[in-house]
């Protein structure tokens, strides 16, 4: 199957952002924008990543931290002040 052309990284529409995470282990996330909508909320696998697009601030929550290589914007972003036990809980973007 053909695939998409990533489109690059500056290309979020005005007002908005872009958060992505790449896993190194499987990793429960859930992200929710600024309005309050739940953009993703599932099981992510070793290898995968994740790209999403809306109103900041996201809510990020990482039900294995050290799985999950997040980013804000093209800026990576420490997850480890955010983390307790296994779990992380961020606010990017506000």
């Amino acid at each position: 199957a053909p695939v998409a052309a990533a489109a690059p990284v500056d290309a979020a529409p005005a007002g908005s952002a872009k958060v992505h995470i790449q896993f190194t282990a499987d990793c429960w996330t859930q992200v929710t924008d600024g309005n309050g909508k739940v953009l993703f909320s599932a099981i992510k696998r070793k290898g995968d990543s994740l790209e999403l697009t809306g109103k900041p601030p996201f809510a990020v929550r990482l039900g294995f931290a050290r799985g999950a290589q997040v980013s804000y914007n093209g800026q990576a972003v420490d997850v480890a002040p955010f983390t307790s036990g296994e779990t992380a809980r961020l606010k990017l973007g506000q």
